[in-house]
This record gives C-alpha cells, structure tokens and sequence, in this order.
C-alpha cells in the first residue's frame, strides 16, 4: 500500500510498452505515464475503505439455478 503516488518514468514505460508490443511515439507515451499514474492512484485510494467484517469474495460460481 503505497503512501505515495507511483510515478512511471520513461524507463519503466518504455519496458511496459515493449511487454505489451506496442510501438509509441514518446509524446504518447508521456500521455500513457500521466494516465497510468492517475489510474493507479484511483486504485490506491481504495485502500482506505473501511470493508468492517465483509469477507472478500474468494469464489465465484456461474451455474444458473
């Protein structure tokens, strides 16, 4: 749980892309850093939520009944 925002440098954005094949100009890989970091910040503050007693769901069963 992160106490500050993840930041993406060029580096780490770079690997990423290649992971994912995907070829970007580096002004559109500047725009995917900011949007990553927003991302995961959104994700991050979910963190805080206070989920009490409610167990997480560790199953899912999709039969119809």
């Amino acid at each position: 749980m992160p106490q500050t925002p993840r930041t993406f440098d060029d580096r780490t954005l770079e690997h990423a892309c290649r992971t994912a094949r995907l070829e970007l100009e580096p002004d559109r890989r500047a725009n995917l850093g900011a949007l990553m970091e927003a991302v995961y910040g959104l994700i991050d503050a979910m963190d805080v939520v206070d989920l009490a007693e409610t167990p997480p769901a560790t199953a899912f069963d999709p039969r119809w009944e």
